[in-house]
C-alpha cells in the first residue's frame, strides 16, 4: 500500500510539472487571481525568493494545523505530536525549530527555556496572514536569530464596517468558533475585535505497539486518552487619528488553554495536564510624515505568559518518585519598547530601529522559587539603494547588548541543592547581510544573491538552568551561522505562471545541545553543521478553471561536528527530498475543489542515524461551495490515506483520517 501511495505521488508530481511547464508561456489564459500563498508584488525590485505570505484561504475550513500550513512551503519541515493543540514545530532549511524566531505581531514568543515555540498553541482563526522569512530575521524584528522568522499577524482594525462568523465541527468532537467585527463609527476611528474558541476530545484510535515497536505480533488497537484540548482567545484593536495627522493604535490579546498531557502510546497518563495563559497589551504612535520622506513610529508592548504542567504519580506512573501532585512550569513578564524610522527617497529606502526589552521569569508549581531576568538593547537597520534601473543593493544589520541577572538561583539535585549566584557578562553581538538584486522593475525575470552572518544567544535556562533536573552552563557561546543564497525567477509574458529557484548554503557553528547524565541535563556547545540545497516553486493557472502550485526541496543537511560518531550524519528530522503539489479546480455552480499531496524521503530521529524513519506521503482535500457572495461552506478531509503515525517509529500517534465541516459567513 505504501509503495502504491509513493508511486501515485511521484506520478502526480511529474504530471503537474509537465502540464505546468507546457503552459508556462501561454498567453491566452486568464489572470492568476489571488493564490493561497502569495509573495510581495512580483518585480525584481521587491521580490524576495525567501519571503512568502500565507493568507487565510490556505487554512480556513481545511483542518490544517499551523505546522502543516507552513510545511507546504519549500524548505520547511514540520513535526507534530498528536491532534488539535498538540506540540508542533517547524524547521527551516535544516535549521532546528528552537533557532527560528516566532512572533505574533512582531513580538517574540520564544521564552527563557531555550526550546522551540509550540505552534499548536496558535489559533489560526485569529490570524490575518503569516509572514515567513526563510533567509534571515529581519531588522524590524531585531535581527537576532539563525533560522529565519515566522510572524503571525492578527486581524487589524480597518476603515470599514463589516465582520464574519466561522463555525466548524469535525472528527473527535472537534469544535471551532470565531467571530470578528470591524467598526468605523467615523473616519478617524477604526475598531476591530475577534473572539475564538476551539476544542477537541482527541480520542482517536491508533495502533498501540505495546512498547515493542519492532514486534508486530503484540500490537493492538487503542484509543488516545487524556488528550482533550480546549482554548479560548480574543484580540482587540482600536486605531484613532488625532489632530496633526498622528495615529494611535491600542491593542490587547489574551489566550487561555487547558489540555490533557497524554504521554506516549504505551504509557498513557490519566490526570497529567497542562494550563497555559498568555496576555499582551500594546500601544503604537505613528507620527505625521516629515519632509515627505520620513515616517516615525514608536511603541511599547507588555506581555505576560505562564505555562504549568501537572501530574499525580500513583495514577500516572510517569516516573516521578514524589507521591504528591507535582506541578512545574515557568511564568514571565516582558516589556518591549521601540522607536522606528522609515526613510523613502527617490532611489533609497531605509529603516532604523532602536529597541529594548526587559523580561523576568520565575518558577511556578512545586519547584523551589527562583528568578531570572534579562535586559537587552539593540539597534538594527536596513537600507536599499537602486544604483540603476536594473540593479539595487540591500543591506541589513543588528547590534545587541544583553545583561542577565540571577535572583534566587536555587534548584534541587539528587545530591542536594545547587545555587547559581551571579550571571556571566554577555558581550556585544552583531549580525548582518548584504544582498544584490538584478532586473528591471516589472520585468519578467530577475535574480538576487546574498550573504550574511547571524547569531542566536543562549536563553536564560540554557545558561543558568535553575530548574528541576537542569544544570547551569554560564559559559555557553552564541550559536552562529554564515548563510549564502542565490536565486531568481522567470515569469511568462502573460504573467500567468511564475517559476522561482533558489540555492542556499548555511554553515552553523557552536550549536547548543542538551546532554543527559543520570537525573540531570546540561547544555553544551558541541554542534557544527552544513546545509545546502535547492528550492523550486512553480505557480501557474494554465486554464481558467485550474490553478496549480508545485514546490520541491533537495538538500544535504549534514552534521560537521568534531565528534566522529556524528560527523557526516544527516541532521535529525531533515529529509533529503521533500515535495508539495496542490491543484485547485473552479467548478460550476460556485463549487471549488482543492487537493494537495506532500511527500518526504526518509529521515532519522537521532544524531547517530540509528533510528531510520521511512518516507512519508500525506494527502488532503477540501470541497468549497459559495451559494451566496458572503457565504461559504467547506467540507475537508485530511490524511486521506489514514495513517495514524507521522512515522511508525514515533511514540506520539497522530490522528488518522479526519473530516471537518465549516461555515464561513461574512456581513
Amino acid at each position: 500500500m505504501r509503495k502504491t501511495l509513493r508511486l501515485k505521488t511521484s506520478v502526480s508530481f511529474v504530471v503537474f510539472v509537465v502540464s505546468s511547464f507546457a503552459n508556462l508561456w501561454a498567453s491566452d489564459v486568464q489572470d492568476l487571481g489571488v493564490s493561497e500563498i502569495s509573495a510581495e508584488p512580483v518585480s525584481p525590485k521587491n521580490i524576495a525568493p525567501s519571503y512568502e505570505e500565507i493568507l487565510p484561504d490556505a487554512w480556513e475550513g481545511r483542518g490544517l494545523s499551523p505546522s502543516e500550513v507552513l510545511s507546504a512551503l519549500p524548505g520547511i519541515q514540520s513535526y507534530k505530536q498528536g491532534g488539535m493543540g498538540s506540540f508542533q514545530t517547524v524547521s527551516i532549511r535544516g535549521v532546528a525549530a528552537r533557532n527560528i524566531l516566532i512572533c505574533i505581531d512582531g513580538i517574540p514568543l520564544n521564552d527563557a527555556g531555550g526550546g522551540a515555540v509550540d505552534l499548536g498553541a496558535i489559533d489560526l482563526n485569529n490570524i490575518e496572514k503569516i509572514e515567513v522569512y526563510k533567509d534571515r530575521v529581519p531588522a524590524k524584528f531585531g535581527g537576532s536569530g539563525l533560522g529565519g522568522a515566522i510572524n503571525f499577524i492578527t486581524k487589524k482594525a480597518k476603515p470599514k464596517t463589516d465582520g464574519r462568523i466561522l463555525a466548524s465541527y469535525g472528527s473527535h468532537n472537534a469544535l471551532e468558533g470565531s467571530a470578528q467585527i470591524n467598526l468605523s463609527p467615523k473616519d478617524s476611528v477604526n475598531f476591530a475585535a475577534t473572539i475564538s474558541a476551539r476544542h477537541s476530545d482527541n480520542d482517536y484510535e491508533f495502533k498501540n505497539r505495546n512498547g515493542t515497536r519492532y514486534n508486530t505480533e503484540d500490537d493492538f488497537t487503542d484509543k488516545r486518552k487524556n488528550a482533550e484540548f480546549s482554548e479560548y482567545s480574543g484580540d482587540f484593536k482600536y486605531r484613532i487619528l488625532h489632530a496633526g495627522d498622528y495615529f494611535s493604535t491600542f491593542s490587547a490579546s489574551a489566550t487561555y488553554t487547558e489540555a490533557g498531557n497524554p504521554g506516549h502510546e504505551s504509557s498513557q497518563t490519566q490526570v497529567a495536564n497542562f494550563v497555559g495563559e498568555r496576555s499582551q497589551l500594546g500601544y503604537r504612535l505613528e507620527f505625521p510624515i516629515l519632509l515627505n520622506s520620513v515616517l516615525l513610529e514608536s511603541g511599547v508592548t507588555a506581555t505576560f505568559e505562564k505555562n504549568v504542567s501537572g501530574s499525580y504519580y500513583p495514577l500516572d506512573f510517569i516516573g516521578y518518585t514524589n507521591p504528591d501532585f507535582i506541578e512545574y512550569g515557568l511564568a514571565g513578564y516582558r516589556l518591549n519598547p521601540e522607536v522606528l524610522a522609515n526613510i523613502i527617497l527617490n532611489r533609497f529606502e531605509g529603516m532604523i530601529r532602536f529597541a529594548g526589552s526587559a523580561e523576568t521569569w520565575g518558577a511556578r508549581g512545586s519547584i523551589q522559587d527562583f528568578g531570572l531576568t534579562r535586559y537587552t538593547i539593540s539597534t538594527s537597520a536596513s537600507a536599499e539603494f537602486a544604483a540603476m534601473n536594473w540593479a539595487s543593493i540591500f543591506a541589513e544589520g543588528n547590534v545587541l547588548k544583553t545583561i542577565d541577572d540571577v535572583d534566587g538561583g536555587k534548584f534541587l539535585m539528587p545530591t542536594g541543592t545547587a545555587i547559581v549566584d551571579d550571571a556571566e557578562n554577555r558581550s556585544i553581538n552583531f549580525s548582518g547581510m548584504v544582498q544584490l538584486k538584478l532586473g528591471k522593475k516589472d520585468s519578467h525575470f530577475g535574480a538576487n544573491a546574498s550573504i550574511g552572518r547571524y547569531f542566536r544567544q543562549p536563553q536564560l535556562m540554557e545558561l543558568y538552568g535553575v530548574y528541576h533536573g537542569v544544570l547551569s552552563n554560564p559559559t555557553l557561546k552564541n550559536e552562529t551561522a554564515i548563510r549564502f543564497e542565490v536565486g531568481g525567477f522567470i515569469e511568462s509574458p502573460s504573467k500567468k505562471s511564475i517559476l522561482r529557484i533558489t540555492y542556499f548554503n548555511t554553515h552553523l557553528d557552536n550549536g547548543i545541545y542538551w546532554i543527559a547524565k543520570t537525573n540531570a541535563m546540561k547544555a553544551f556547545n558541541i554542534g557544527e553543521a552544513e546545509i545546502y540545497g535547492v528550492e523550486m516553486e512553480l505557480n501557474s493557472r494554465p486554464i481558467s478553471f485550474f490553478e496549480t502550485t508545485l514546490r520541491g526541496t533537495i538538500q544535504n543537511p549534514r552534521d560537521k561536528g568534531e565528534l566522529k560518531m556524528y560527523h557526516g550524519k544527516l541532521l535529525p528530522g531533515e529529509p533529503v527530498h521533500s515535495y508539495f503539489v496542490e491543484g485547485k479546480l473552479f467548478l460550476p455552480f460556485h463549487f471549488d475543489l482543492t487537493f494537495d499531496a506532500t511527500y518526504r524521503t526518509r529521515i532519522y530521529s537521532d544524531r547517530m542515524n540509528d533510528t531510520r524513519q521511512p518516507d512519508n506521503a500525506r494527502y488532503n482535500a477540501a470541497l468549497g461551495f459559495n451559494p451566496w457572495e458572503k457565504t461559504r461552506f467547506i467540507f475537508a478531509i485530511t490524511n486521506i490515506s489514514d495513517e495514524n503515525y507521522t512515522n511508525i517509529y514515533s511514540p506520539f500517534p497522530t490522528p488518522g483520517r479526519e473530516f471537518k465541516i465549516t461555515l464561513l459567513q461574512k456581513f
